[in-house]
């Protein structure tokens, strides 16, 4: 017995020797990277950023008054090229709902052709909506909102959820303040 324990001690210590040294070797590199070469690794063909930044925003006991809007993201100074959305959100009878995404700031646009994922819904309660989001080089799209078109104050129910995923960005050209 007092052998085994002996070599766990022994294995433990010789795991904690060893560990930090595996670490600084996996990591260490000859030479450091330069900007170009970091940047030309992460661009597409169309020499874009591409860049993996996901935004969930838990949106329960949240009220989104009548006409009023609530900001959800903003990219700035870079505009947004390629986007995703999936939202769990109130929706009406017919799995309809007042909610509208817009993009903005140039104009505020409303984001149509969000599908229904009718699996995951339920008419009356929550509703899926999911979509992608593709720039066409001449917006300058930075920053996205919900919109209440109802009468009424929405107030959010539990789980539901807005998630934003930006997977592509574009250098702003006015992206000063005025």
């Amino acid at each position: 017995m007092k052998k085994a324990n002996n070599l766990y001690v022994l294995l433990f210590f010789a795991f904690m020797i060893l560990l930090p040294t595996g670490i600084q070797f996996s990591y260490s590199q000859g030479q450091e990277l330069s900007t170009g070469q970091v940047q030309s690794n992460s661009t597409n063909a169309t020499n874009t950023p591409l860049i993996s930044n996901s935004q969930t925003l838990l949106l329960e006991d949240t009220t989104l008054p009548q006409a009023s809007y609530l900001h959800l993201y903003d990219s700035s100074p870079y505009k947004i090229m390629n986007s995703h959305i999936a939202a769990k959100i109130p929706c009406n009878d017919d799995y309809t709902t007042p909610i509208i995404f817009l993009f903005g700031p140039d104009i505020q646009v409303p984001l149509d052709g969000l599908a229904l994922s009718p699996l995951l819904s339920q008419a009356g309660g929550l509703c899926m909506y999911k979509g992608d989001i593709i720039g066409n080089g001449t917006t300058n799209f930075t920053d996205i909102a919900i919109y209440n078109n109802s009468t009424d104050d929405i107030v959010f129910p539990p789980t539901s959820t807005i998630n934003i995923r930006v997977n592509e960005v574009s250098p702003q050209l006015n992206n000063t303040i005025q």
